[in-house]
């Protein structure tokens, strides 16, 4: 068996992990409402004001700073990130935004194009370990749940809010994310616009070099828009909640989905969203319908000399639900649809409908928490799935001992089954689909503690492992042995998406915190390590399984003095390495990123000052093979957050 090994959790440079008192804080990514410690699960929840005080400007960016989570990026600033968590592949991670799922029905790539402002975010729930039953397919490896503040404010105190922040830094970046939120006594409103530009940094151009073709020099340039807004109203009973928004990207895409040397690739996607909601809560319980509904239009160049990839998908999504006590048990069952559909010059015009009943339950027994669940989902690809799941908890004194098991699936998306389904004569080295895949399937386990050693310090371990079948991947296959496609060319090698029968996951994450104070100086002080290996066939040589780091040592500071506040954060990653010198592609063995953030609070107003300065020694590396990530990169700016200003509806 070939062993790969990755170490995935994050750092931290704030005192986000240090949850002494997070850990009673009410969580719904398990859809039932309940503590962290009675969750069973290993959860982290991160707020609008740690999120402030990080050297970031997107949420994906975010999430390199939670524990247990890998990112594969191409480029920064939020550009395009693979999600993983516990080893999983960027498809295996479920996306929420206030209930609603956001994955992409055309490629797990971009799941990462979180359609929220930082300015609008409430806080964001990050459950590790198989949550199929409650939320569906796709949550293999985890659930990422963003909650907005003003879905939140429907449950909250009257308030009013205008924060964001501007900055400028080199390769003429400009950067803008601006929020403002009002919640009244019955209605509330929120708009947010978000926007990074960048004319890139500047390379020499392998494909000019080798081949003549192109440019001599290209550069990583990118323009990112992001506008949202929303209403709620709240009665007594009744509370109706809607949003709108609109995610345009547009950005170099050299070498982010091939090592072909041909590849001038630029890529434009257009999003636009709608999602609403509406909950009846009494005496008798909670009964919500949330409703979804995703535009997509992605139109990506390959090379100026061949004509260009133009894809549509929409998404609709319906789920009603009703939460209930029923003899000291919390109960929560309902229905689910999600409907998908594409048209492509590349992939044909296909659709595919998944119909959902879920049940769940939580119940205390003396001080254990029990929380199970069971789904049945089914679709004409992946037939009747039934998905259980258990977790349970023991809080004595100051531990928590907490396990989960369950089973978790995933359809195939639209590139993996069509990709190239409408192209004649293939060239060769490219990733084609296979419309005969079954669904993923995977049985995953957890076992961990949580210890409050004091209020300055906590410790937590977690031993995790999955074993999955019929896992999808793009594997290297002759043509000659590919029988359901007739587009190819004969006795050439391809990336052919196939079900591969078995592999195995096993991990172990640490995380440690510790708050240090001084006469004047608060220090906080997270370290964080995971450890995981993953068994496959020796004879499939795939494409995403193994792409997750091998080893990833984290840790980081923040310095509290007076006005100032000072972050400081690096990893160190080792991985599989890979190279293909015709593109200068190089994913190292080894590499190490320190970022900082220096910021002045003024004495009166809440307007603050910053710094950044990203990857400060400057460390050349790619996570994708090709794609180069950013090198030294300053910037600075001005951040606000206005509160409780009084206002008339």
């Amino acid at each position: 068996m070939r062993k790969t090994i990755a170490i995935t959790f994050a750092l931290c440079s704030i005192s986000i992990f240090a949850q002494t008192t997070l850990d009673s804080a009410l969580v719904s990514a398990t859809r039932l409402p309940v503590k962290i410690y009675e969750s069973g699960k290993n959860i982290t929840v991160i707020t609008a004001d740690q999120i402030s005080q990080l050297p970031i400007t997107s949420a994906d960016e975010l999430l390199q700073y939670v524990g247990g989570i890998n990112l594969n990026s191409r480029g920064g600033f939020g550009v395009q990130s693979d999600i993983g968590m516990r080893g999983s592949t960027f498809s295996q991670v479920l996306v929420l935004v206030d209930n609603q799922r956001i994955n992409d029905g055309l490629t797990g790539h971009f799941n990462s194009n979180l359609p929220i402002p930082l300015s609008e975010i409430h806080h964001i729930e990050i459950v590790r370990g198989s949550a199929s039953a409650s939320y569906g397919a796709d949550a293999v490896g985890g659930i990422i749940h963003i909650k907005t503040k003003t879905y939140e404010g429907l449950w909250e105190d009257e308030k009013s809010e205008l924060n964001g922040n501007v900055a400028f830094g080199a390769h003429k970046l400009t950067t803008t994310d601006i929020g403002f939120h009002s919640q009244r006594s019955r209605f509330g409103y929120s708009a947010a616009i978000k926007s990074s530009q960048s004319s890139g940094e500047q390379y020499t151009n392998p494909s000019f070099l080798n081949a003549g073709l192109g440019d001599s020099l290209y550069t990583n340039f990118f323009d990112l828009k992001t506008y949202t807004s929303a209403l709620t109203y709240r009665g007594k009973y009744l509370k109706l909640f809607a949003r709108a928004g609109v995610d345009s990207r547009d950005f170099a895409a050299k070498y982010f989905y091939t090592a072909n040397p041909y590849d001038e690739a630029t890529e434009k996607i257009n999003a636009y969203w709608t999602q609403a909601s509406a909950t009846y809560e009494n005496n008798g319980g909670k009964t919500a319908l949330n409703l979804g509904y995703r535009h997509n239009q992605d139109s990506f160049i390959f090379n100026p000399l061949f004509a260009r990839n133009n894809h549509i998908t929409e998404r609709v999504n319906a789920t009603l639900s009703h939460n209930t006590t029923y003899l000291k048990t919390k109960i929560s069952f309902g229905l689910q649809t999600d409907y998908l559909t594409i048209e492509s010059n590349d992939r044909g015009n296909h659709s595919l409908m998944s119909n959902a009943a879920f049940f769940l339950a939580n119940r205390k027994f003396n001080q254990w928490n029990v929380n199970a669940g069971l789904r049945l989902e089914h679709s004409e690809k992946i037939g009747l799935q039934v998905v259980p799941q258990i977790n349970v908890s023991l809080p004595h004194k100051n531990m928590v001992y907490r396990a989960s098991a369950g089973r978790s699936i995933r359809q195939a998306d639209f590139t993996e089954q069509y990709n190239f389904y409408l192209r004649q004569n293939t060239p060769g080295g490219f990733s084609i689909g296979n419309p005969d895949l079954t669904a993923e399937s995977a049985y995953s386990f957890d076992l961990g503690f949580d210890a409050y050693i004091n209020n300055n310090l906590k410790i937590s371990n977690t031993v995790f492992g999955r074993s999955s079948s019929n896992l999808i991947d793009y594997t290297l296959t002759n043509s000659a042995y590919i029988s359901n496609l007739i587009n190819l060319q004969d006795s050439t090698n391809y990336f052919y998406a196939k079900n591969i029968k078995q592999s195995f996951t096993f991990g172990n994450e640490f995380g440690l915190t510790y708050t240090m104070k001084l006469s004047n100086v608060t220090i906080d002080w997270l370290l964080n390590y995971t450890y995981i290996q993953t068994n496959t066939p020796d004879s499939v040589v795939s494409k995403y399984i193994a792409n997750h780091p091998i080893n990833n040592i984290n840790g980081g500071a923040t310095i509290h003095y007076k006005r100032f506040i000072c972050n400081v954060g690096g990893t160190f990653i080792t991985r599989n390495a890979e190279q293909i010198p015709s593109i200068e592609g190089d994913v190292k063995t080894q590499y190490g990123i320190i970022n900082t953030k220096l910021s002045y609070a003024a004495a009166d107003i809440p307007v603050s000052l910053f710094v950044n300065v990203r990857n400060i020694f400057d460390t050349q590396y790619q996570e994708i093979l090709g794609a180069r990530m950013p090198g030294r990169w300053l910037m600075a700016g001005i951040s606000w957050n206005f509160n409780y200003f009084k206002m008339k509806l």
